[in-house]
């Protein structure tokens, strides 16, 4: 018996669980089949696709735990650790934070990859692609915030303290694209 494919015991389902929330297993072992000329199945790998999903929501989960910073005063050390772990690579100023740069590529890979497979496109709805654009343009808008169109960010946390305290003022001096984000 295999105890993460068919768990008989509580720890077994509880692994393969992990395994499945954490790291895709079944998106990670699924394989994709095609027709070729004649009676032919053809069985391909989806390591692509596992790896785009992993890298999509892993770094889309660092994003969200980074942006809590806005929302606590004082800043927990936490945070800020893993905003360090974030950047390390310490390319320019202000340092290039990776996570939201693979949630870029990441999402723009599932996109194309809806466009241009042929299976993809046509099982696709409308419904489909709006979450990938939606999820695009708020990464598009962050990275624009972080190096190119400055923002102020002590109004912004103002807002943002403000919001969950309950007392919101809006403070002068927010850009137009922050409210775009």
């Amino acid at each position: 018996q295999s105890k993460l494919d068919n768990p008989s015991t509580t720890s077994g389902v509880v692994g393969r669980m992990l395994l499945e929330v954490l790291l895709f297993r079944s998106l990670f072992s699924n394989t994709k089949f095609e027709l070729r000329e004649g009676p032919k199945i053809a069985y391909g790998s989806t390591k692509w696709l596992w790896l785009g999903g992993l890298a999509f929501h892993w770094s889309f989960l660092v994003v969200l735990i980074r942006h809590l910073r806005l929302f606590t005063e004082p800043v927990p050390a936490f945070l800020m650790n893993i905003e360090a772990l974030d950047g390390f690579l310490q390319v320019g100023i202000p340092g290039v934070l990776i996570s939201g740069v693979v949630l870029l590529l990441a999402v723009t890979y599932l996109f194309l990859r809806r466009v241009f497979i042929p299976q993809v496109r046509y099982i696709s709805l409308a419904a489909d692609y709006f979450p990938l654009f939606l999820i695009m343009s708020i990464a598009i808008t962050g990275i624009l915030m972080r190096y190119i169109l400055r923002v102020d960010l002590v109004s912004i946390k103002a807002l943002t303290i403000g919001l969950v305290s309950f007392n919101t003022k809006i403070p002068e001096g927010i850009s137009v694209i922050f409210y775009i984000h």
